[in-house]
């Protein structure tokens, strides 16, 4: 006799299948209303910007080709900017500029110790 999952059981199979199928569509769906309503709040005083553009940005993903080319715009900006002798510009420039190496920098170290503890825990598991 095979025992056949409950309504119960059967309702999350079903919710868990739509929810595998929608959740790739949505997702970015998601992200840029966040983008677009983050650029909104960044002009308008009434919506915050930046809390939605954040999320927005981590929903899209940084692999998306206008995220990348936005990404890449901002740093050629920052590295022409930062050399200036103007009173105001340069300095945020080269403020900025360091700002966006150092975070760089964090986010390679966190992604390298992150290998590191999935492939030593991968290998503990094997042995």
């Amino acid at each position: 006799m095979v025992a056949t999952p409950g309504p119960l059981a059967q309702s999350k199979i079903a919710l868990s299948a739509v929810w595998k199928h929608t959740w790739p569509v949505l997702r970015p769906a998601l992200g840029w209303t966040c983008i677009a309503l983050g650029l909104l709040g960044v002009v308008l005083p009434v919506i915050p910007g930046l809390p939605l553009l954040f999320p927005g940005i981590a929903l899209v993903g940084r692999r998306t080709w206008l995220i990348r080319w936005a990404s890449v715009q901002i740093k050629r900006a920052l590295r022409r900017w930062a050399p200036l002798r103007l009173p105001l510009i340069g300095p945020v420039g080269l403020w900025a500029l360091r700002a966006q190496q150092q975070i760089s920098r964090q986010r390679r170290r966190l992604a390298w110790r992150y290998m590191q503890h999935r492939s030593s825990k991968g290998q503990n598991g094997a042995s």
